[in-house]
């Protein structure tokens, strides 16, 4: 099926315990206590007490996080990329 309208990825972190992936992304790694995954040219890592996946679908991803303690976010060039855009 046809989207009516492009999503572009988009990342919201709300009140620093609840992070909302919007559009194409891949999760790299998943542990208890970590998240990281790579949308278009940037790699995001979330780390904290408790990682939670609360909602995954092919362009959304709900997560929620307990006492957040790293975000880290690094550009990632083209020839860099895990997977196709």
């Amino acid at each position: 099926m046809k989207k009516l309208f492009a999503l572009h990825p988009s990342i919201i972190l709300d009140e620093f315990n609840s992070l909302r992936i919007t559009g194409y992304y891949q999760i790299t790694a998943l542990t208890e206590q970590s998240i990281t995954f790579q949308t278009d040219d940037y790699a995001l890592s979330i780390k904290g007490e408790d990682v939670l996946v609360l909602e995954l679908t092919e362009q959304h991803a709900h997560i929620s996080i307990t006492e957040l303690t790293e975000v880290t976010i690094r550009h990632k060039p083209a020839e860099e990329r895990l997977y196709e855009s």
